[in-house]
C-alpha cells in the first residue's frame, strides 16, 4: 500500500489509507464527511475485531484547524508504538488512561477544593471578630482595627498563610514591630488577642454552628510559645484621698464639655459602690427595679460564653441621681446616655450608651482642668486619674467602711462567674449586697460632706491579709 499524497486527500471521494510501518503495525485512514471535512484515524486489529482510533481533522489549507498529513503519520506511528507496547489493546489501554487522567483531575479538584476551606490567617481574624460580635463583645471592633492594622496590612504575607502554618518566629516579628516603635502596651494587648484568636481557632472547627465554614486544623497555639513583656503590664495604683472624691464629686458637672449626664453617670459609680463603667451604662431603663430598688447588669465576658449577671442594690443617693437623669434621658433606652447619634464606625449614626471614649474623654477634661489651677495657683499639678481609678478609690473606701474581702467581692462582681441567666437567681445574696452597701453609703455621705476621716493605706492593709 502506497504512501498517499496531499493531491489525492485533496480530491478524496469518501476514504483513502496507508499503512503504517510494517505489516501488522496497523493503518492510517482518512475520511471525508459530507460537510466537506476529512478526519484521520488509526486502524488495528485486535484478537481478530477491528478497532478505530481518532487522531482528529486533516489540514487541507492553511487557514483550516487540524493537523498536516506529516504530522497524522507522526501521530498514527505514536499509536502504533503504545498499542505494541500495551499488548495489543490500544482502545483498552486508551480508555484506561483516559479514567485514570479523570480520576487524577477529579482528586487535584478535591484536594484545591479541600484546601480552599483551609482558612488563612485573616480568615482566622475575621471569624474571631465575627464571633466576638456575635457574642456582643463591645471591643469587637479594636479588636479587629488592631489586627487589621497589626497583622493585615502591616504583615500582608504573614496574614496570607494558611491560620495553620503561622509559626512562633510569624508572631514575634508582628510583636517585635509593635514593640520596636514604642507602642509597648499596644505589643501587650495585641499578643493577648492574637492568643485568644488562636485558641478561637483551635476549637472552631469542633463548633457545630460553624458547620459548612472554612475550618482552620491548628494543631498548638503559636502565640503560647512567645515570651510576654510583663514590663509593659502597668498594675494601677492609683487611688483618689478623701478629698479629691469630694472636689470630684462637687465638681464634675460644671466641667466643660462633660455635661450634666455624664457628671451624674460619675457619681452614679461612686453610689453603686465602683460597678464597671461600662456594664453600668449599658444597663436600660428596663434592666432597673424601683419596686425592689436594684439595677440588674450583664456581663458578656463570662465562661464558656455564659453571661454573668449581677444585681446591685440602690440606694436613696443613686435612686436621687437616676430621677435627676431622668427628665432628660426618659425617652432614650439607657439612663446615661449623650444623646448624640455615634460616629464610631460599627454604630455610626446610632444612638447609644455611654462607652470608654465617653469617660476617658470626661476624665481628661476634668483633669486637665485640675492641672489648668494647679498651673495657675502655682502649685504642684495633681497626679492623673481614669475611670479604673475610682472603681480601686471605691474598694479602698469599701475597706474603710469595714466590708470584708468576701463581701466586697459580692459587690463588685467578682464572684459567681459563668452563672446561666436561666437557671439563676439574680437576687441571691441580695441583703448581704445591701449591707455592705449600707456600711459603704455612711462613709461615703462623710467624704461628701468633708467629715475629718481616715484613709487607711491600702498596701499596709493587703499584707495584713484584709
Amino acid at each position: 500500500m502506497a504512501q498517499l499524497s496531499t493531491f489525492e486527500l485533496e480530491n478524496i471521494k469518501y476514504r483513502l489509507s496507508e499503512m503504517v510501518g510494517s505489516r501488522g503495525d496497523g493503518t492510517l485512514i482518512f475520511e471525508k464527511r459530507k460537510s466537506g471535512a476529512i478526519e484521520a484515524y488509526y486502524k488495528y486489529k485486535h484478537q481478530g475485531k477491528e478497532a478505530k482510533i481518532k487522531i482528529g481533522l486533516y489540514k487541507a489549507t492553511k487557514d483550516r484547524h487540524g493537523y498536516k498529513l506529516a504530522e497524522c503519520r507522526v501521530k498514527a506511528r505514536a499509536l502504533s508504538n503504545v498499542r505494541r507496547e500495551c499488548g495489543g489493546d490500544l482502545k483498552g489501554h486508551l480508555e484506561m488512561l483516559e479514567r485514570k487522567r479523570e480520576q487524577e483531575l477529579l482528586e487535584e479538584k478535591q484536594r484545591q477544593e479541600a484546601e480552599a476551606l483551609k482558612g488563612s490567617f485573616t480568615d482566622l481574624i475575621d471569624a474571631y471578630v465575627e464571633d466576638q460580635k456575635r457574642q456582643g463583645k463591645s471591643s469587637a471592633h479594636q479588636t479587629k482595627q488592631a489586627l487589621e492594622r497589626n497583622v493585615v496590612k502591616a504583615y500582608s504575607q504573614i496574614a496570607a498563610k494558611k491560620a495553620k502554618d503561622v509559626t512562633p518566629d510569624d508572631i514575634v516579628s508582628i510583636l517585635a514591630e509593635i514593640h520596636n516603635r514604642g507602642s509597648e502596651a499596644e505589643s501587650v494587648r495585641v499578643r493577648a488577642i492574637l492568643h485568644a484568636c488562636f485558641s478561637f481557632g483551635m476549637k472552631g472547627d469542633y463548633d457545630p454552628t460553624r458547620v459548612g465554614k472554612k475550618r482552620f486544623y491548628i494543631q498548638y497555639n503559636p502565640v503560647a510559645t512567645t515570651k510576654k513583656n510583663t514590663h509593659a503590664v502597668k498594675v494601677g495604683e492609683r487611688v483618689l484621698n478623701h478629698k479629691e472624691v469630694k472636689e470630684l464629686w462637687d465638681n464634675i458637672t460644671d466641667v466643660h464639655r462633660v455635661g450634666v449626664v455624664m457628671g451624674c453617670f460619675i457619681r452614679f459609680m461612686f453610689a453603686t459602690g465602683g460597678q464597671r463603667p461600662l456594664q453600668l451604662a449599658r444597663a436600660r431603663w428596663e434592666d432597673y427595679d424601683f419596686t425592689r430598688n436594684c439595677v440588674t447588669l450583664f456581663d458578656k465576658k463570662g465562661k464558656n460564653g455564659k453571661v454573668k449577671v449581677h444585681v446591685v442594690p440602690l440606694t436613696a443617693r443613686a435612686l436621687a441621681i437616676l430621677e435627676e437623669v431622668r427628665p432628660l434621658t426618659s425617652k432614650y433606652p439607657w439612663p446615661f446616655c449623650s444623646g448624640v447619634p455615634s460616629r464610631k464606625a460599627e454604630t455610626k449614626g446610632q444612638l447609644t450608651s455611654y462607652n470608654e471614649g465617653s469617660f476617658k474623654n470626661a476624665f481628661s477634661r476634668y483633669n486637665n482642668k485640675l492641672k489648668k489651677q494647679a498651673n495657675e495657683e502655682g502649685r504642684p499639678e495633681p497626679e492623673w486619674f481614669t475611670a479604673r481609678d475610682i472603681r480601686r478609690t471605691i474598694k479602698n473606701i469599701l475597706i474603710d467602711a469595714g466590708v470584708s474581702r468576701e463581701q466586697r467581692n459580692l459587690l463588685q462582681s467578682h464572684a459567681q462567674v459563668g452563672v446561666d441567666i436561666k437557671h439563676y437567681d439574680r437576687h441571691e445574696h441580695l441583703s448581704e449586697k445591701r449591707e455592705s452597701m449600707r456600711l459603704y453609703d455612711i462613709l461615703l455621705t462623710k467624704i461628701i460632706e468633708g467629715t475629718e476621716t481616715v484613709l487607711i493605706d491600702l498596701e499596709e492593709y493587703q499584707r495584713a491579709g484584709g
